[in-house]
């Protein structure tokens, strides 16, 4: 079994992804204003179900459509914009991680008939790990 910084592969994985999705968090919530998303985010379940109703009638229909396509772009700017802060790091953290863990296989689920590398471990903790996160600090 390799040794990462003395760590065990999926011992190694659980900590950087625990400390990655905390900080990608944190960043998230100090640079996206929660409050407007959350509103964002209650505007377009009420367009969503507007939409439902007048189905019918297809000129306000796509006048309803283009609304929401215009929140849709509001939210997705405000969501991207924390990735400046982290996606370089991240990209390098990637690159780390390929040279060093390529053919280790991190993590072999009981119910999974294949083994994972760091990838496959990646997304799977940082999954359970960031809605973790984001419960705990009140992220939308």
């Amino acid at each position: 079994m390799a040794l990462i910084f003395g760590l065990g592969p999926i011992t190694f994985m659980t900590v950087a992804v625990i400390i990655i999705t905390l900080l990608i968090t944190v960043v998230q919530k100090y640079t996206v204003d929660q409050n407007v998303m959350r509103e964002l985010k209650e505007d377009s379940k009420k367009m969503r179900k507007e939409l439902k109703a007048i189905k019918d009638n297809p000129a306000k229909m796509q006048q309803h459509q283009k609304k929401m396509m215009e929140l849709s772009m509001k939210q997705m700017k405000m969501s991207f914009k924390p990735m400046m802060y982290y996606m370089i790091p991240l990209i390098l953290f990637f690159t780390w991680l390929r040279n060093t863990m390529t053919g280790i296989i991190v993590l072999k689920p009981p119910i999974w008939p294949w083994e994972m590398g760091y990838l496959g471990s990646y997304i799977i903790l940082s999954i359970f790990f960031s809605m973790m996160f984001r419960k705990i600090l009140k992220v939308n």
